[in-house]
């Protein structure tokens, strides 16, 4: 079988076009007669509610937030501010910065004890 540039190949190879329809009508045929309905519900305490179906699914679309690279990035970023601020701001907030700075990287310190032992 030659292939011509450009062209599509028939994913159904041999099948006529005039037996396409009824093969579809075929298997839709068969699906319908196929499908049973369940016959019984489950018992009524074993039933999941509406609510924590959408309780559990807005839980598995939550981001965890990373602490620890956030606390550990904001002491960077404070320490860093105390040495690029300009003198005139520098010596307003030099105190705060360092807090800051020592805050976070204690809670970095703090995080990464919790990460280590589990």
């Amino acid at each position: 079988m030659a292939k011509s540039f450009g062209r599509r190949v028939n994913p159904q190879t041999g099948v006529s076009p005039g037996t396409g329809v009824a093969a579809v009508a075929a298997v839709a045929a068969q699906e319908e007669t196929s499908y049973a309905p369940p016959t019984t519900l489950p018992p009524f305490n074993d039933r999941v509610s509406v609510e924590d179906e959408i309780q559990k699914w807005r839980n598995s679309r939550r981001f965890p937030i990373p602490w620890p690279q956030l606390s550990l990035m904001a002491s960077l970023c404070f320490g860093i501010g105390s040495f690029v601020l300009p003198d005139s701001v520098n010596s307003a907030i030099q105190w705060p910065l360092y807090a800051l700075a020592a805050a976070s990287f204690y809670g970095w310190l703090t995080g990464r004890r919790k990460n280590v032992k589990t």
